[in-house]
Order: structure tokens, then sequence, then C-alpha cells
């Protein structure tokens, strides 16, 4: 047997080109498949086109006979109406009402309503509506032969008779006709005014059991036909029915164009029905026949299910061919993108290998070299991109660190030389003002000048404490190697300060101090100065009083941990960056310059630590001073 791929594979002699040719001609077999199945598309499309085409001319064909159907009815309606009106005017022109009295007037009536079976209500009126005669009426037809199949009349229909008789018209001999309605019982009616004389008109009742009857027999089966009104409303119909939106349409088109037409309409429920219109001219009304639409194109069902029928069985045949096209041609190429979707990735383990002696077979060993080819490089790249960005972070962590420490000391320095010359050339003359101050007190002691000298004093007082903190700010740079010492000593000591402070402002103060703990390293005379700077702005924060809490603790037994926290009116984040430059306060007071904060962060930094800061506004205010222990501060 030949080895796939080998030299074996080809009869001798034969040339390379040839297995080629071969490979295409079976991956053509494959496109042929394809070709077949889209084959059966245009007998599909040309049975819809079919069905689509006899569907519309059914529709037209037995549109026209539904529409001639309804014209019919509208034709018998306006015929039956006109000959009871016509057979009602002959059966009382002969008869002389002006020349009789009432009571001859009504038993001279009982004549024509004898006569027509129509007519279940007959009276005569005057031009205001009063009655003159009559009315003449068959309450129980059955106890009378020649009456019998007449409707009963009740009192209620008397009633509903006497407020549908329609104004008389003015020339003898003409009628009119009142809005159609129903009575308790029985088909429906309508009321007619016929002028037979100057102030006499005979008011007569119309029963249309005959249209009725015609609506009953159009109304067999699963077919309906009814009356509507000019409004749409319906009027009769062979049973009972209920309008939809859709079906209003159809008599609303028909009586604004008056034209017959039919359409296809959803009525309740949604069923699809074919229904016609056709208007009753002399009336005003309109005939409407309608018919589900499954059973008007039953033709065109049975053609629609041949059609789809062949459709299904088309669909079929092409699953079945494209299922042998995915097996051949589609499942490969699937796995290939696939497996170019999972590169894309970054995953490199999706199988690639195709097996087959094809063109796609040979696209999927051409794209399993790629991925090896790729994912060695996309190895390289990674690791020359990890090592680079390690490098320039940093970098980038030095140089920022490096720009910090520049900046801050430059500006430290600067203003440590500027709070340094300050303090050197103010202190000599306020020393001088306060010594002469305190001389002019003594002598004047008990007049009134003394008062002014205090306050002078005073100020001179607070120019002082300025002069001392831009001595201090500028001390405060000189590092110094310092010495070993408990650190809860100065703690304690700058709290001592501000008991009585503390008191007095009504805030109350929490204590916590950790034992043991180790010592700490630098100048402990600074350090009181920083826990009396933060406890200076607690009690700051605080003018109505709150609660002082001041902790102290470890953290790894490496570093020490000073916190002082207040119930003040915190800090906004608007300038929680800025709290620790120079001179940046937010102290209502006089003569304060805003270098507490920032003495505390440099002889902070000074001793190898940091400060950090936490504050909601209006939620008090948390500062942490985080030194590193005696043990470590060598390290530092």
């Amino acid at each position: 047997m030949a080895t796939r791929g080998g030299l074996a594979s080809f009869p001798a002699g034969a040339p390379a080109g040839r297995s080629e040719d071969a490979h295409r001609m079976r991956f053509g077999a494959k496109i042929g498949l394809v070709l077949l199945a889209v084959g059966v598309l245009p007998v599909a499309l040309l049975g819809l086109v079919s069905y689509t085409v006899s569907r519309d001319e059914l529709q037209r064909t037995v549109g026209r006979m539904q529409t001639q159907t309804a014209a019919d009815l509208a034709l018998f309606t306006d015929r039956f109406v006109s000959s009871s009106i016509e057979s009602l005017r002959l059966a009382v022109a002969a008869l002389p009402f002006d020349e009789l009295a009432p009571g001859e007037t009504a038993q001279m009536l009982s004549v024509p309503y004898r006569q027509l079976s129509f007519v279940s209500i007959l009276a005569v009126v005057n031009d205001r509506g009063v009655p003159i005669a009559g009315p003449v009426l068959e309450r129980d037809p059955e106890e009378s032969p020649a009456l019998a199949g007449r409707e009963p009349v009740t009192d209620a229909d008397v009633e509903a008779f006497s407020r549908r008789i329609p104004p008389a018209p003015p020339r003898p001999g003409a009628t009119a006709l009142g809005a159609p309605y129903r009575g308790a019982h029985g088909p429906v009616r309508i009321a007619v005014a016929l002028r037979i004389a100057k102030d006499r008109t005979l008011a007569a009742e119309l029963v249309l059991r005959d249209v009725e009857s015609r609506l009953a027999e159009l109304s067999g089966g699963s077919s309906l036909a009814y009356l509507v009104d000019a409004r749409g409303e319906p009027i009769a119909s062979g049973r009972p029915l209920s309008l939809t939106p859709d079906e209003r349409v159809l008599s609303d088109v028909g009586f604004a164009r008056d034209l017959s037409w039919s359409r296809l309409v959803r009525r309740a429920g949604g069923e699809r029905w074919l229904s016609a219109f056709a208007p009753v001219k002399g009336l005003g009304w309109g005939a409407v026949v309608a018919q589900p639409m499954a059973e008007a194109f039953s033709a065109s069902g049975r053609l629609r299910f041949y059609t789809w029928s062949w459709a299904a069985v088309a669909v079929i045949l092409a699953g079945t061919l494209g299922v042998v096209l995915a097996r051949m041609v589609t499942r490969p190429v699937a796995r290939l993108s696939r497996a170019a979707a999972a590169i894309a990735s970054g995953d490199y383990s999706a199988p690639v290998a195709v097996g087959g002696r094809d063109e796609i077979a040979d696209l999927g060993r051409a794209f399993a070299h790629m991925t090896g080819e790729v994912r060695r490089r996309d190895e390289e790249i990674r690791t020359f991109n990890r090592e680079l960005q390690k490098r320039v972070d940093e970098r980038t962590a030095e140089l920022e660190a490096a720009q910090d420490q520049i900046l801050r000391t430059r500006r430290l320095a600067a203003l440590g030389s500027l709070g340094a010359g300050l303090a050197h050339e103010l202190n000599n003359p306020m020393t001088a003002v306060t010594g002469y101050l305190a001389i002019l007190k003594k002598q004047l002691q008990g007049t009134e000048q003394a008062e002014m000298i205090a306050r002078a004093q005073e100020q001179a007082g607070r120019v002082a404490r300025v002069v001392e903190d831009l001595r201090a700010f500028a001390d405060q740079e000189q590092a110094t190697p310092g010495q070993r010492f408990p650190l809860a000593r100065p703690v304690r000591a700058a709290l001592a300060l501000y008991e009585d402070r503390l008191r007095a402002a009504g805030i109350t103060l929490t204590t916590r101090f950790e034992e043991p703990l180790p010592d700490a390293q630098g100048d402990p005379v600074q350090l009181q100065q920083v826990v009396a700077h933060l406890v200076e702005n607690a009690v700051n924060a605080m003018p109505g009083g709150g609660a002082l809490e001041v902790s102290l603790g470890t953290v790894g037994g490496e570093a020490l941990r000073l916190r002082v926290a207040d119930t003040g009116k915190g800090i906004p984040v608007t300038i929680r960056e800025r709290i620790f430059d120079p001179f940046f306060t937010t102290k209502d007071s006089v003569g304060r310059v805003g270098l507490g904060l920032s003495v505390s962060h440099s002889i902070v930094e000074a001793h190898h630590g940091r400060i950090v800061v936490e504050s909601e506004e209006g939620a008090g205010a948390a500062v942490t001073v985080l030194l590193p222990a005696a043990t470590a501060a060598h390290l530092a």
C-alpha cells in the first residue's frame, strides 16, 4: 500500500502537477454539491410565486362574488323597505282622513292594518306629534287567526315607537323614515311618517321580518351577513356579532366612497375573514357579507400545502447535502477558524491539523506551521516587553522619587533660609520693643495708658510667636543623630501641656498606649513638638467640644504608630493635599502663619517616618505618624 503523500502515490513518470489537478478536482466536486443544493431554491421560489399569484387571483374572484352577494342583499333590503312604504301609501290613499272624526279614523285604520302584515302599529298624529287616532295594534295576534304570525305589541313597544316617529314631511303623500331600532323582542323595526292631509300624518311601524330571514339564510354554515347604519353600527344580523375596528374600516370606506368592495379583515379572536360591503342607497345603510378566509380560499390552501410540502422536501434534501458538505469542507474550515480565534486570544494549544490530501489539508498543515512560528515569536516579544516594562517602571519610580526629593529639598531649603533670616532680623527689634513696653507698663501702672500698653504687649507677643514658628521651621532642617528614648515620654509630655485647655474647651481625652513598646530613635523634643502641633490642630477643629483619642502602638514590631483622632469638622477633599505646605492655614485666628503641620511633616521625614491623614468633611480627622523603631532606624 502506498504511503499517503509519498512518491509511491503517483504512477511511474507522472508529473507532480497532475496530483495538484486531482486535488482541485476533488474540491471542485464539493463545490458541485453546494451548487446542487442551491438549485433547490428556484423550485421553492417558483412554488411560492405560483401560490402567491393563484391566491391573489382567487381572492379577487371570491371577493367579486362576495361583493355581488352583498349588493344583492342591499338591493333586497332597499326593495323590501321601498315596496312596504309604497304598499302603505296605496292602502291609505283612498281613505278620507280629513273628513272623518277621530273615532271613525281609528276604525278606518284597522283596514290597512289587517292588509299589511309587515305593519305592527298604525296611528294618526298631528304636526305636534299628538295622537289623533289610534294606535291600532295587536297585543296577542294568536287570538285572531287573520293576524296570526304578526309580532305582539307591548306598552314598551308603543312607547319606543312614539319616541322614534320622524317629523312629518311637508308635502302630502311624502314619507320620512326614522332610524332603525329593535323592540323588546322580534325583528328590527322602522318608524315611518306618511303625510295624509293638513295637520295629519300617518305613523306606522314596519317590521323587517323578511330582511332578517334573508340575513339568516346568508348566515348559514360559517358565513355571516348583517346590516349596518350610516355610523357603521350593526342594525340586524343573522347571528349575534361584535364588530372589530378592522371590520368597521370596511363600512367606513364604503360609505365614504359610496362603493361596493371587499377586503380581508380580522375578527374577534384574531381569525381572518373575507368581507364584502355594499351600500343600501335608498336607506343610507350598508350590507355586509363575510366568510372565513380558510373556507373562501380553500383551493389556495391546498396549493399552499403542496407548495410547502415540496419546499420541505427540498429543505430536507438541502440539509442532507449540507451535512455531507460539512463533513468534507465545513468542519475542517470551522476547526481552522476556531484555532485562529484561539491564537488571536493567545491560546496556542488548539489543534489545527487537518487530514486529507486536498487543498483544505494543505491549508491546515500550513496553518499549523504558521501557528508554531507565531507562538515562538509571540513568546519572544512578550518576554522582551515584560523586561522592558519592568525596567521602565523601575527607572520611572526612581526618577519620580528623585524629582520629588529635589523639589522638596530646594523648596524647604529656600523657605528655611528665608525663615532663618526673617527670624534673625525680627527677633532683635522685637526684643527691644517688648522691653520698652514692659518698662512703660511699669511706669504707667494704674493709668489709662497701661491698658493700651498691655494690648501692645499682646500684639508683640503674637509677632514673637510668628518669629518663633519661623525659627523652628528653619531649625528643623538641621538633622541631628538623636538618641534612643521611649516614644510614650514626649507624647505624655505634650498631652500634659494641653490638659487645662482640653478641659476648658469641653474635649474628652482618651489615650491607649500598648505595652511594651520598642524605643524610638531621634530627638524627643522635636517629636513632642509634632504631638503638640497635632493636638493643637485637633483642638482648633472642635471649638464646641468633642472627643480626642491618642493611641500608641506598633506595626509588625518594626515600626511605631502614633494616631491622633478628633471628632471635629474634618478636612475638605479640595485642600487635603495642601495641609503640609508651608504657610497654608485654614484657621481664622490672627497671627497663625500655617507652619505647624509643615514643621511636623519635616520632623517626621527627618526621623525617616511618614504622616498619613484620614478625614471626611464633617466627620472628624485622624492623623497617623509612622516611625521606625530604634532597632531598625539605622536601616532607614
